[in-house]
Order: structure tokens, then sequence, then C-alpha cells
């Protein structure tokens, strides 16, 4: 996948991941089994490059391990559907809350949030019920007071 377009340039995104088959990965020293299904991985972008640069990165199966969610992007039976933004200048917390309500659940204690300072349980969520999350998303990023856009990715 490639990022195509987008509309924000620093704030916090959402990507949605497919896990097409059972995982494993190491966390913590620990492994931790994942099972297929669609995740939210919620983070934010701030610095150099933003969302578009962040997103980018996330997309890439070929980069060097740097945050949880790169263990899973870089799996093989990982894929990334899409992404979502808004420009703000809340952290992605603020998006947990409205995903719990609209029936993500946590997979992972910890996943995504080891920097976290509002107590998330983590910051990686899967989706329970049928049914696409991209009305689901857009609706969790409304109930945040966020105006949330969709990025155009593209396949490559």
């Amino acid at each position: 996948m490639k990022l195509l377009h987008h509309d924000c340039e620093r704030g916090i995104y959402a990507l949605v991941v497919e896990i097409e088959s059972p995982s494993l990965i190491r966390l913590k020293g620990k492994d931790v089994s994942i099972s297929p299904g669609i995740y939210v991985y919620v983070g934010s972008a701030k610095g150099p490059g933003g969302v578009r640069a962040r997103v980018s990165r996330h997309v890439r199966k070929a980069k060097k391990v740097k945050w949880h969610i790169d263990l899973v992007t870089t799996l093989p039976q990982a894929r990334v559907l899409g992404a979502f933004c808004a420009e703000t200048d809340e952290p992605e917390c603020v998006l947990v809350p409205p995903l719990e309500s609209l029936g993500f659940e946590h997979v992972v204690k910890g996943f995504g949030s080891s920097d976290c300072t509002r107590g998330c349980t983590s910051h990686f969520l899967r989706w329970t019920k049928s049914g696409g999350v991209d009305g689901v998303l857009l609706e969790a990023f409304r109930l945040a007071g966020l105006r949330g856009k969709v990025l155009e990715l593209k396949p490559v």
C-alpha cells in the first residue's frame, strides 16, 4: 500500500489492519497470540513529516521495528486496509473510549500505549462485530469531537 492523498498535516490517526491467519508476536519478552480479524491501531504524528510520513511508514512491510505496531504490520499475514486521521493537538487517547463504546475490544494490554498518560488499556483494538469499520471509525472521531478524514491508500 502507498499513501496517495491526505488532508492531515499533524494530528492523530487510526490504522486499519487485517490479520489473515493466527499470528504470534513477541512483546516485552513474551509471545502474544493474535487471532485473525480486523484491528485498529491509534497513533499520533505531530513531528516532522506528520501523518503522511507516519502512515506511509506503517504501510511499508520492510522497516526496522521501532513501535509495537511494527510487530504487526511486518507480519506476512497482515495487511493495512486503510487509515483515517484528524488534525488536532489532542493525544490519540481521545479515540480509545469512543472505539470501546462502538464495539472494539482491547487485545493486548499495553500494546501501543506504553507512553500513554491517560491510562488507556491499549491503543490496539479488535473489531468484534460484523460489517465494515469505515463508518464506525468516522463515528469514533465524531464522538471524540474531531473531524475524521479518510486517507487515500493505493496498493503497490
